[in-house]
């Protein structure tokens, strides 16, 4: 009799890798029983609307020495997007694979019940609930709170005492569109909810051993590459192991992270390599300044009045972030204006976005690591797969056409710039093309 393995998925970006990321793993592993857990994962930039603080491969080396045994490139465009665009990209990337038996996520909500039935409403839309956005949204509200009271609404409507607070937080927000995609999609996989562990979405600072990645990246913040000191970590966090330090504050990180990925994490942090949203500022100032009012509308996600608006500050623009809070309104959150100025840089046009949606989302999967223990996987997925599987760059380019071909050039325009910007600041060369770059295994 042939041996079923059982394969999951997760949506992540690992921005860093940390304690949270490593107990969603081994508890959907003990729960499940899975043989295997892939990773669709945002390449070197994220939904926030920024680029990851760590470039892709070794945010990918972190998670397969972490318990992920694959881990599969989320395109640039979809990492990128609205959580709900995010989260059907990475519904149909786990789809197109044809060997995925259920996709795994976290939230701040236990009740998988609750977060399905708001995901059926937003889903299938119906007449009371639509009428009520469209109403909240006439009035001002930006779209998430348009959105909330539309469904306190409807469920107030039916009799059903729904806490729509629910959706007040990230991860909930993205629980619910991985339902929705699921729902849509009519797809056979199975949702599992982790609960999260620990520290909120936001946190920013270290109080737990779970502690947020936002919490991580704001702590590392205070470290500076060139203070050296030493300190020892308590056997309860890696076994009284000595770690070179920027300043003490690592040792806080250290604890948040599990030891293999702290340790790639270091390295980063000591060579300078970290980036935030401000190492692209003069290619922002670039864009702003060289774009037409025509080209500009064409930009993902921007909007006319956007258009205008950043024409009509153009000339006080001083850096990315800066630049995000000055065009930021009641209606655009400053994570979606950091989204359209992240489509700006990148070159992400609403003409290609359309054409992505209309060819379903995914037309490749792109390996970016896997573990070598992994074979019967990897050999599952070769038989399964809808798409192509890429596991070199240089033939895909000569084999994908149309629109998959298209797509795979912005994913690698995305991390070259990415790659330039981040050899600039440590007055590196820029050696090492993206075709080049050798898939990670563990």
């Amino acid at each position: 009799m042939e041996y079923l393995m059982k394969t999951i998925g997760i949506i992540a970006e690992y921005n860093p890798f940390h304690n949270g990321h490593a107990y969603q793993i081994a508890e959907l592993k003990r729960k499940t029983n899975a043989d295997f857990v892939v990773i669709a994962m945002s390449g070197d930039f994220v939904q926030r609307g920024a680029p990851a603080i760590i470039d892709k491969y070794c945010r990918a080396e972190m998670a397969l020495l972490c318990g992920a045994d694959l881990v599969i490139e989320l395109p640039a465009v979809w990492a990128v997007s609205s959580a709900e665009d995010f989260a059907m990209a990475g519904v149909t990337l786990f789809d197109k694979m044809g060997c995925i038996d259920g996709i795994c996520f976290g939230a701040e909500s236990d009740q998988l019940p609750q977060l399905k039935s708001i995901a059926g409403v937003l889903a299938e839309e119906p007449d009371i609930y639509r009428s009520a956005l469209s109403s909240y949204l006439k009035k001002g509200l930006a779209f998430p709170a348009a959105r909330a009271a539309a469904l306190s609404d409807y469920f107030k409507s039916t009799g059903m005492n729904f806490l729509i607070s629910i959706l007040d937080t990230p991860n909930n927000i993205l629980a619910v569109e991985y339902l929705k995609a699921l729902k849509r999609r009519n797809s056979a996989m199975t949702p599992i909810l982790i609960p999260r562990a620990g520290s909120g979405y936001h946190d920013t600072t270290i109080n737990t051993p779970t502690a947020s990645a936002s919490a991580i990246r704001a702590a590392v913040s205070n470290v500076t590459p060139s203070d050296n000191h030493t300190f020892h970590l308590s056997s309860a966090d890696y076994g009284s192991q000595s770690i070179h330090s920027s300043r003490p504050h690592l040792s806080e990180i250290a604890s948040s992270m599990p030891e293999p990925a702290f340790a790639l994490f270091q390295k980063e942090i000591t060579s300078g390599r970290l980036m935030d949203a401000d190492d692209f500022s003069s290619i922002l100032g670039y864009r702003v300044l060289s774009c037409s009012k025509k080209e500009l509308e064409n930009i993902y996600d921007m909007t006319p009045e956007i258009a205008n608006r950043i024409i009509k500050n153009r000339y006080h623009f001083s850096s990315f972030t800066q630049f995000c809070a000055q065009n930021k309104s009641r209606d655009i959150t400053y994570t979606r204006m950091n989204r359209i100025l992240l489509h700006l840089i990148l070159q992400m046009t609403q003409t290609d976005v359309k054409q992505y949606k209309e060819t379903d989302y995914i037309p490749y999967l792109r390996i970016l690591g896997f573990r070598k223990d992994a074979s019967a996987l990897l050999s599952a997925l070769k038989k399964s797969a809808k798409v192509p599987v890429i596991s070199k760059l240089s033939s895909a380019l000569r084999t994908l056409d149309g629109t998959a071909n298209q797509m795979l050039k912005q994913d690698i325009f995305s991390s070259e710039l990415y790659e330039q910007q981040k050899t600039g600041k440590t007055k590196n060369r820029f050696s090492c093309p993206e075709c080049s770059k050798e898939i990670i295994r563990v």
